[in-house]
């Protein structure tokens, strides 16, 4: 778990460390306990809060230094680097000059064909989180995020750098949505940051709009939704394609529903609606460069701004958005939990069918934020703990063979789309 410290003068990890600790107001015990979490949540190493606390108390005061893959833990756990941390290259490695020259080395050496194949793995990358979310490509992304940093901070050459940034932004705004998942929204706010300028400098519209509609995300999640609406409302944004201007209307409308501004949020619906029709067939967002601006994506933020100003209507578009059967279990997931909500006064069976889908996926892909959303509107379905037992939220009334199997949205009024779906997919519920 560690590596022996080459002497106490040779790691400034031992202020540095401690200093990110009291930053994030953590005692040894929970820095520990979060640091578990995170490993758990990425696939790491495994030890337990105890192991970690005793390792931790070693780093902090220079007895041991952490191997690699803690290094990477502690350094996306404090939102730091490992340079920041005093975790960089040993001491006893080359020069500082030496460093950098191998540094520029090592990004001249990414070619076309190694930019290629990057490009490949994070089209991959974004195919295994559309069915795994987090739990199955947030090592691969990390570590392109990472690769990418690094080769655009010593590429030089204009030239070049246009086609790294847009492959760095597009690997960040995927890690950024991981790490929203994993609830640690100060990370996503960071990644989605690095991909807001890496999109700025790849000269990308596309990619720019979908780092800024991430991080008014992170915003609103944070109940920070006027600070969205001041982001998403900055004349810059402005663009002359109707499917970019179709998106960031209804990212207001949701902003601004948040905020309570139910005026403001209407007619950044009317402007989403106006520039909808002109919205051209779904880009493939697994190729770098492009993203994805799908109408159902516009129907689920129609949606979410709807419910957030209480209007029963919510649940059309909601419904229109899930009956287009979008690729993301992200995004079904979270379909599943508006609906779940829109639905709970008229139709708790409904409802609760939808809470359950929306539980299956979300323990799927391993967001602990959506699992927390269900758990704190009283929505979580039967836990996989082997109980068996629902809570008594809307998900635990009224299951008496007309939730799974039938009740939903029945196009009474409420949209088409129905909770046991047309195929097969997690929990029995029929997801698509």
């Amino acid at each position: 778990m560690t590596e022996p410290a080459p002497s106490l003068d040779a790691v400034p990890a031992r202020t540095a460390l401690r200093e990110a600790r009291a930053a994030r107001g953590w005692s040894q015990s929970g820095a520990a306990a979060a640091l578990r979490a995170l490993a758990e949540s990425r696939g790491g190493p495994e030890a337990s809060a105890a192991s970690l606390k005793t390792q931790l108390s070693r780093w902090e005061n220079g007895r041991s230094r952490p191997e690699p893959e803690y290094r990477a833990l502690l350094a996306e756990l404090y939102g730091r680097t490992a340079a920041q941390l005093g975790l960089g290259p040993a001491p006893d490695g080359p020069d500082a000059p030496g460093r950098l020259r191998a540094e520029l080395a090592g990004a001249a050496a990414a070619g076309d064909a190694v930019l290629e194949q990057w490009g490949v793995q994070l089209a991959a990358a974004h195919r295994v989180d559309d069915d795994l979310g987090a739990a199955g490509a947030a090592g691969v992304t990390s570590a392109l995020v990472e690769q990418l940093t690094r080769t655009l901070l010593h590429t030089p050459a204009p030239t070049r750098r246009g086609s790294i940034a847009a492959l760095l932004s597009d690997a960040a705004a995927l890690a950024g949505r991981h790490a929203l998942d994993a609830e640690d929204p100060d990370r996503a706010w960071q990644l989605l940051d690095t991909a807001a300028a890496a999109a700025r400098e790849a000269g990308s519209p596309a990619l720019s709009l979908d780092a800024l509609v991430g991080r008014a995300e992170v915003l609103c999640d944070v109940g920070c939704a006027g600070e969205a609406v001041d982001l998403l409302g900055d004349p810059g944004w402005e663009t002359p394609a109707p499917a970019h201007r179709a998106r960031l209307a209804a990212a207001r409308a949701v902003a601004h529903a948040a905020a309570g501004d139910a005026a403001a949020a209407r007619t950044a619906l009317d402007e989403a609606a106006r520039s909808a029709p002109a919205v051209t067939p779904p880009i493939d967002a697994v190729h770098p460069g492009a993203v994805a601006v799908e109408l159902a994506d516009l129907r689920h933020r129609h949606g979410q701004a709807l419910a957030a100003l209480g209007d029963p209507a919510a649940a059309g578009p909601l419904a229109g958005a899930l009956a287009a059967a979008p690729r993301s279990a992200r995004v079904r997931a979270g379909l599943h939990a508006d609906l779940a909500l829109a639905l709970h006064a008229d139709d708790a069976a409904g409802a609760a069918a939808h809470a359950r889908a929306a539980r299956a996926l979300a323990e799927r892909i391993g967001s602990r934020r959506l699992v927390r959303r269900l758990d704190g509107a009283g929505t979580s379905g039967p836990r996989t703990d082997g109980s068996g037992v629902a809570p008594s939220g809307i998900d635990g009334a009224g299951i008496d063979g007309a939730g799974i199997d039938g009740a939903g949205i029945d196009g009474s009024g409420r949209g088409g789309a129905r909770a046991d779906g047309t195929g097969p997919d997690e929990g029995g519920t029929g997801v698509r």
